[in-house]
């Protein structure tokens, strides 16, 4: 285990010694919202960001992203409307704060970097759990209404406790958590645990694969 760690660190100070440019951020107001267009100007495809609205008095905002399935291609741009108005209101508070690429090469603020890997290796681990528990239902012939109760149930015992600190590590994993297992119930609305297995079978090695390594 150590050693996991060990070149986990080395990878990540390789990667930092080969840094890419953060993705270019434009931020624009539009009814009910706001809009962000970021483009990519690294030459390797982006699998991560991290959006915040920085200092601004009396309001947060975050938007953490990650994609290693279908990353950004270099110089590409894309265009994300969101229904918070603030950040479209107070565009110079709205910093694209760190990033991932798929090399595992990254930009931006260190420990911004790093909560990202931390957040997709929780995810892995998450994505993990979910592929478990649907095999054990699909097996034992478990009614999918009764799934769908069972990771919605999953999904509110992670809720933080009093109030979190929305900067700390386990914070920024649980809503990841919480939003995979949300996505996962609803999915099994639409589609078959079969289905279902086989979409998250595909996100499990996806991440299994990426960089830095997890």
């Amino acid at each position: 285990m150590l050693l996991k760690y060990i070149s986990a660190a080395c990878w990540m100070a390789l990667a930092a010694s080969a840094a890419q440019p953060l993705p270019e951020l434009r931020v624009e107001p539009t009814a009910g919202g706001s809009i962000f267009y970021i483009k990519n100007g690294s030459t390797e495809p982006l699998t991560a960001y991290l959006i915040e609205l920085v200092d601004y008095p009396g309001s947060y905002y975050a938007m953490w992203q990650d994609d290693v399935s279908t990353p950004m291609a270099p110089g590409a741009e894309k265009r994300i409307q969101i229904s918070n108005m603030t950040v479209g209101a107070v565009p110079d508070y709205v910093k694209m704060q760190a990033a991932i690429f798929a090399d595992g090469s990254s930009s931006g603020m260190p420990e911004k970097v790093t909560q990202l890997v931390e957040r997709r290796r929780f995810t892995l681990a998450t994505t993990r759990e979910l592929i478990g528990r649907l095999e054990k239902a699909q097996s034992a012939g478990t009614a999918k209404a009764l799934v769908i109760a069972d990771l919605r149930q999953w999904a509110g015992s992670i809720e933080p406790q009093g109030r979190p600190n929305r900067n700390s590590q386990t914070t920024i994993n649980q809503a990841a958590g919480r939003s995979l297992i949300a996505d996962a119930a609803a999915g099994l609305d639409a589609h078959s645990i079969k289905e279902e297995l086989a979409r998250l079978g595909a996100s499990e090695k996806a991440l299994a694969a990426s960089k830095p390594p997890l």
